[in-house]
């Protein structure tokens, strides 16, 4: 992979991850029953999403940090990926039910932590 083709990879995956982590770690009302179909979330469930967008938004700012400090690039995609190729998992294996908007969610991070794997594999 070409220095500059990875550099956007982790400037664009990682706003797009922080800014989501940003929705659900602020607006969670309007983040759950659009992604998630749950209209009538109660107040430890938001307490929960509040929380993980925090943590998926500093997953974000990690990686696109990267882009910007290669030194550090290794363990963040590493964290990264594992992450994103685990919200797939709980996407198409979990018990919710799954919705079009988690769908490509799914797709998006899973697309992105294959190709964190690739570059670190030196592909």
């Amino acid at each position: 992979m070409s220095e500059s083709f990875v550099w956007w990879v982790l400037v664009v995956s990682g706003v797009a991850t922080a800014l989501a982590g940003l929705a659900a770690a602020l607006v969670p009302s309007f983040l759950l029953p659009v992604a998630f179909g749950d209209d009538r979330p109660n107040a430890a469930t938001m307490f929960f999403v509040r929380h993980w967008g925090l943590l998926i938004f500093l997953v974000g700012a990690l990686v696109f940090n990267s882009a910007l400090v290669p030194a550090i690039r290794g363990p963040v995609l590493f964290a990264a990926a594992i992450e994103k190729f685990a919200i797939g998992v709980l996407v198409f294996f979990g018990p919710l039910k799954r919705t079009l908007p988690m769908t490509a969610i799914a797709l998006g991070d899973g697309l992105f932590a294959i190709l964190y794997v690739a570059y670190l594999a030196g592909l």
